[in-house]
């Protein structure tokens, strides 16, 4: 370096001085959000407009949601939307496996008060029960499992009748 001329130095300090502006420069162009956020925006439009599958996509499924949304608060609002207490005859009742609902109490009747209300209310879930296809079969499947502990149980007692009956012929034996 004490060697170098002077023109050698000017030289590598101007390159230097270059090479930090483009540093700085190249620092500001990165820190410039709004500049980058514009120009992801302008590649984003320019993406779409070549093929706008992902964005019809992305509308439908938006536009679905909301649909949803909407019909749901439509149906929470009206008394077919809870399914915990339909009208006696309506579309739904139509569907079900075990068809409408009979003579069951009526909504007034059940919201009495006092006996009458709970009398109501408890014959209400007892025909409901009843009507109720899942709880046929658990109804049948329990019967037909007290019918095989009913034959289990007698076929135990006939077994232990046995025994003591060998035992006894066994010890008669013995003494004899």
């Amino acid at each position: 370096m004490a060697k170098d001329s002077l023109p050698e130095l000017e030289l590598a300090n101007v390159r230097t001085r270059e090479g930090i502006t483009d540093t700085v420069t190249e620092l500001k162009r990165r820190a410039d959000l709004p500049a980058r956020t514009r120009l992801a925006v302008a590649k984003t439009k320019q993406r779409w407009h070549r093929d706008p599958t992902p964005l019809v996509a992305m509308g439908i499924t938006g536009l679905t949601g909301v649909a949803a949304i909407v019909l749901g608060i439509a149906l929470r609002n009206r008394p077919a939307g809870h399914l915990a207490a339909p009208p006696a005859n309506s579309a739904f009742t139509a569907l079900l496996p075990f068809g409408a609902r009979g003579d069951a109490p009526s909504a007034k009747e059940q919201a009495q008060a006092g006996r009458k209300g709970r009398k109501a209310r408890a014959k209400a879930a007892e025909e409901a029960l009843e009507q109720d296809p899942a709880h046929r079969a658990r109804v049948k499947q329990q019967v037909g499992i007290a019918a095989v502990q009913r034959r289990a149980d007698k076929n135990r007692k006939q077994a232990v009748k046995r025994s003591k009956q060998a035992a006894k012929r066994a010890n008669t034996a013995r003494k004899g």
